[in-house]
């Protein structure tokens, strides 16, 4: 079996599918190389191709009325996207970026349509993809409209830790080498208010943050400066 066969066993999309299956699949896809920074497609432009990532960890983001970049989300080893488009017209919904070295799956946003209309199976996988990420942004949108900068910070930090945490000697490290600037477009806040709480959280002995990603030394007293004071 070559490569694009192995990858797609483990994509959860295609899970329920027979080799034979996942073999005729393999032949309409593409492996595709992305270097760090690199642009894998731009917000508004004609929909054309949708990806699986094999490895790496890729960001889509949208500019907001104000000019201001907005990550909408991170994604990872096994995740599909875009998340529309598969039933309507309609171009890419943001700009996604490979925050990392990736390696992507990509097949024509054509043959993924006639594979749906082929298989039941991959087109009711994809309506559950679709109803997970729907309810996920709708926590992340509670997670960032509510509470004070230090709340907002803190619960992406935690949510980090959920998705992308690596358990080490020294804690919890998140191998994403995000800027200040990644954060405070993740929250739709300014760098400075985000960098005030990030640096306040270093100076505590909390976290660190470095090139290659951050290190929560604990997790559990990480949750606790999110608990009121008692007097």
């Amino acid at each position: 079996m070559d490569r694009k066969f192995e990858i797609l066993k483990r994509v959860p999309l295609f899970c329920e599918l027979t080799d034979d299956e996942l073999e005729k699949i393999s032949h309409i896809t593409v492996l595709r190389h992305y270097r760090r920074n690199s642009t894998v497609f731009v917000e508004g432009q004609q929909l054309s191709t949708d990806y699986f990532i094999q490895s790496g960890i890729v960001k889509v983001t949208k500019v907001q009325n104000n000019g201001n970049e907005q990550i909408i989300c991170l994604l990872q080893k096994g995740e599909m996207f875009p998340h529309v488009g598969f039933f309507c017209d309609s171009p890419y919904p943001g700009t996604a970026v490979a925050v990392t070295d990736c390696i992507l799956l990509a097949i024509s946003i054509d043959d993924f349509d006639r594979l749906m209309d082929s298989n039941p199976l991959i087109a009711k996988s994809v309506m559950k993809m679709m109803d997970k990420r729907l309810l996920y942004f709708q926590r992340r949108l509670q997670d960032v409209i509510s509470g004070d900068v230090h709340r907002k910070v803190v619960i992406t930090l935690l949510w980090l830790v959920e998705e992308y945490g690596i358990l080490r000697e020294d804690g919890i490290f998140i191998s994403i080498p995000l800027t200040h600037q990644d954060f405070a477009n993740m929250l739709g806040m300014s760098r400075e208010s985000v960098n005030r709480v990030l640096n306040q959280l270093k100076k505590d002995q909390l976290l660190n943050i470095n090139r290659k990603g951050i290190l929560i030394y604990n997790p559990d007293a990480l949750q606790r400066t999110l608990s009121p004071v008692k007097e």
